[in-house]
Formats: C-alpha cells, structure tokens, sequence
C-alpha cells in the first residue's frame, strides 16, 4: 500500500460503508477495518471506544443564535434579560470554541465512538513517541461552504458578531436609562431613543447569523473522502512502511480518530487516556490531502490555538531535503485535532492541502467523493511524513 494504491482504500470503504457520521454504525465500522489494516504493519493495535455526542457542534450553533434571536426580542421589553441571554450565548461560544469546554455536551444525545491505535516499536531504545493521525468519521453537509460562499466565510461570522455586541452594548445602555441615568437619555429623532435607532444594527447582524444557521446545520451526511479519509489512508500507507523499516529511537503511532467533527473528540479523549504518551510526543495530523497544495496549519485562528513552531521548523526541514516545499498557514476556519494536543501544550502540528487561494476543499460537501481525490497527492504526502519519522530519528541520535 505503502508504494501506490492510497486511493484504493479511499474508494473500498466509501463503497463499502458509505458515509460515516459521529458515533453511526458506519464509524464503527469504519474504525474496524482500520484496525485491521494495521494488524497487518503493528506490534500492537486496540479499538478505544468513548462517549461523543454526534451533533453537538450543531446544537451550539443553534444555542448561539437563538439566543441572539430571543435577546432582540427581548430589548423591545427588558433589555437587561437581552444583555444577559447576549452574554450568555458570548460565554457558551467563547467557553466552547476558545477554551475547549464541553458545556452543552451534558444535555446534548450521547452515542459511541471509537479510536483506533497501532504502534510500532523502534529497533533499539525509545526516546520520543511521534503519532500519525487522521479520523475517520465524516461531516454532515454544510452548504455555506460551497465556492460561491467559502470567501464570505469569516465575513458572515464577523457580522453576526458585531451585530451581538451592539445588541449587548445597546441593552446595557437603555436599561441605563430605564434605571434613571438620564444623561444617557438621547432622543434624537422626533423623542426616539437613540438605542432603539440604532437597532438596525442588531437587526442586520441577525440576518447574517441565521443566514449561518440555514447553512451550516443540516442532518445530510456526506462521504468525506478527501475529509478525511485521504490521512487515514495516508496513515495507513505510512505504517506499512515503518513496519519494513523500522526507526531506531522511536515509537510510531498511527491513529485514526473517531468523532473529529463535532469538536474533536477522538483526540481529546486520546489525550485524557494516554497524557504521558502525548506529554512526550510529536503530533503529525494529517487532514485532506487529496487535492491542492501541502500547508504546515500552525495557527487555527477560529478557536485560538497555536501550534509548535519547533515541529513545524522540522516538518518543513524534512520537505526541503526531499525536494518538497512546504509553507506555513493559518486556518481562518475550521479546526483539527492537533489542537487537542496543542491546548495541552504539547508538540502538535497538522499538515493539510489547501487550494491556491489558501481555501478548503470540497469541504463538507456532496462532491466530497473519490473522483476528486489525487493518487499523487496523497503519495507527495506520504513522503513527506516519512521524510519527518526520518529526521526525528536521526535527531535523536545526538
């Protein structure tokens, strides 16, 4: 598999098993064939199973919303409860997307998801632990990331956004005035509140986050061959190579995580269930490589995390020696698995294809399929994660 054929698997498991959302039958499926791939290349491979929840990303986008919807309402009546429902559905966003907090988990529907782990020990002493990784569960469809839209993308967000902190702003302000501060009691226009004119603003920023809503929650499920079955088959290509060649100083781990798509739960869990493991590895995500050119994702700018600038120094040192450049991004949208890693601190970067315009691919869309995936696409990435197993083994020999 290892020398030509990624895309075979590609193909085998969207022809087999179809479409493979968080916590299906499909995933667990999915996840076991997989695992038996690996007992092909491993010294050990086992099936961790964890609690997700499948639609969570989804019911707090519709939390987020509604709560902007029933705050304008209710600025027209208490306008301090709108502050609050404002500063309420603020917290759970920030809590949720920029602190990796799993708030809503504890009221969202539960179902079972599974991770899939191979090892392979090096030939003499271990000194570092350096995982591969991709996940093999897939999206639901998110129309707003069509080509028509996928530019507007952090324009859309960013109007709902002002449109929120207005509403927050004006709410405070007139229930200022309603407590008796009357200096802040303007009425510019014919005895009109200033506040209530300028609620237009709110209004608009409505607009564009239900417009988000319509277009980012559906219950379609897509084939996700590029996201991300084109890692996993990477990954798998890779261990049947260390497997004929194996490192001298270090443990590979090749993971395919489950539940990536409602906020990364696969690698979460993998980091509560082995912190000693993650502590002291170097984490190489991988993440549709199918078409476009191969990015270094250092930074995820829609949750705020930073990934190593030691390891993304490596991976790109190992493209060079290889003939392959490899540039570092920042993702304006969208987050991955590394960054369950990086939150704790640890080494982890992702490497992920981009089209030239630095935008994702087929992202989460019908057209996610086999036929738009390339066979040497997926091979330049499989050398160049090699290329990176090389040069931290032979790092470590100093």
């Amino acid at each position: 598999m290892g020398d030509g054929g990624l895309l075979d698997f590609i193909v085998e498991i969207c022809d087999k098993v179809g479409a493979r959302p968080p916590g299906s039958e499909a995933e667990r499926k999915t996840a076991q064939i997989i695992a038996e791939r690996l007992e092909k290349y491993c010294d050990e491979v086992f099936v961790e199973e964890f609690v997700t929840c499948p639609r969570v990303l989804q019911a707090l986008i519709d939390f987020v919303v509604y709560s902007y919807l029933v705050a304008l309402i209710l600025y027209l009546f208490l306008p301090y409860l709108s502050a609050i429902f404002v500063a309420i559905g603020f917290s759970v966003f920030y809590l949720t997307r920029f602190r990796g907090k799993e708030i809503l988990d504890k009221f969202a529907r539960k179902a079972r998801s599974q991770n899939v782990i191979g090892r392979i020990k090096p030939t003499g002493k271990v000194k570092k632990y350096v995982i591969f990784s991709g996940h093999h569960d897939s999206a639901y469809m998110m129309p707003l990331f069509q080509p028509k839209y996928l530019r507007y993308v952090p324009l859309i967000q960013n109007m709902g956004v002002i449109g929120a902190i207005s509403l927050l702003i004006l709410s405070i302000l007139k229930s200022l005035v309603i407590w008796g501060v009357e200096v802040l009691d303007w009425r510019p226009v014919f005895g009109v509140s200033i506040y209530d004119l300028l609620l237009v603003i709110p209004i608009i920023g409505l607009l564009f986050a239900l417009f988000f809503k319509l277009n980012m929650v559906t219950k379609i499920p897509v084939i996700g061959a590029n996201d991300n079955l084109s890692a996993v088959a990477v990954v798998l290509g890779l261990a049947e190579i260390v497997s004929q060649n194996r490192p001298k100083n270090v443990e590979a781990f090749f993971v395919s995580f489950g539940s990536e798509e409602p906020g990364l739960k696969g690698s979460r869990r993998f980091v509560e269930m082995h912190p000693s493991v993650a502590k002291n590895a170097y984490l190489i995500n991988l993440e549709m490589l199918g078409a476009g050119e191969l990015f270094i994702d250092v930074k995820e700018n829609s949750i705020g995390v930073k990934h190593s600038k030691e390891l993304a120094e490596i991976v790109m040192n190992a493209g060079e020696r290889i003939g392959l450049k490899v540039d570092t991004v920042a993702l304006p949208y969208g987050d991955t698995d590394a960054a369950s890693f990086s939150r704790k601190g640890f080494h982890a970067i992702t490497i992920i294809a981009l089209s030239p315009r630095l935008e994702l691919m087929k992202w989460h869309l019908p057209d996610d399929v086999p036929e738009n995936i390339s066979e040497e696409n997926l091979q330049k990435a499989l050398k160049l994660c090699k290329a990176v197993l090389e040069d931290i083994d032979k790092m470590l020999e100093n």
